[in-house]
């Protein structure tokens, strides 16, 4: 009987099995991993590549139409799409009057020295809309020597077996590209105004 138990406890004979059975999730895990990431930052090579093409049409002269600029958009739908089927991709442009007031507040005389534009306190309208914004950007594509800012949102899914590890069903992307419009024409300067 002695022998019987001796013999079991050096049998290895499905020892492989049960140290399969050990690292198979981890592996899993490691390879599924790795492919969702490789597939996002595929997805954000073609978003950037796109996006960087849409902003050198979007700045030319002819990109002033609606629909000429919705094409440019659909474009980067569409390749984006190839590689993320069913992902809800969204482009914005917005314009500034040059490069350096992007993402800043357009400049005022603060005479009171309070920091807030107030008390018909001077202040410079770079995209003309008539009023002091905390960010001077407009709308669209603007006009000739304008800066266009594109931003590109891509939502989608993580790939099916990977969503399981992640604890978050969808990838989130943004990418921006800057670039200034053709000078096909004067630039329209910027208005003065006054805060109230």
């Amino acid at each position: 009987m002695k022998s019987a138990q001796i013999a079991l406890a050096r049998d290895e004979r499905g020892a492989a099995l049960v140290e399969f059975a050990l690292i198979a999730p981890v592996f899993l895990l490691l390879v599924l991993g790795g492919l969702d990431l490789c597939h996002t930052m595929y997805v954000r090579s073609v978003l950037t590549g796109q996006l960087q093409k849409a902003s050198r049409d979007f700045t030319l002269e002819d990109a002033a139409s609606a629909t000429r600029q919705a094409a440019i958009t659909a474009a980067v739908e569409a390749a984006v799409q190839q590689t993320a089927p069913g992902a809800l991709v969204t482009v914005t442009p917005t314009w500034y009057h040059n490069y350096s007031g992007v993402a800043k507040p357009e400049e005022f005389s603060d005479g009171n020295h309070d920091g807030v534009c107030n008390n018909k306190e001077a202040f410079v309208d770079t995209n003309r809309n008539g009023r002091w914004d905390s960010d001077s950007s407009g709308p669209g594509r603007g006009g000739a020597k304008d800066v266009v800012l594109l931003t590109a949102t891509v939502a989608y899914d993580h790939l099916p077996l990977a969503a399981m590890f992640t604890g978050d069903s969808k990838v989130e992307l943004v990418a921006k590209t800057l670039l200034r419009n053709q000078p096909n024409d004067q630039q329209a300067e910027a208005a003065a105004g006054v805060c109230s």
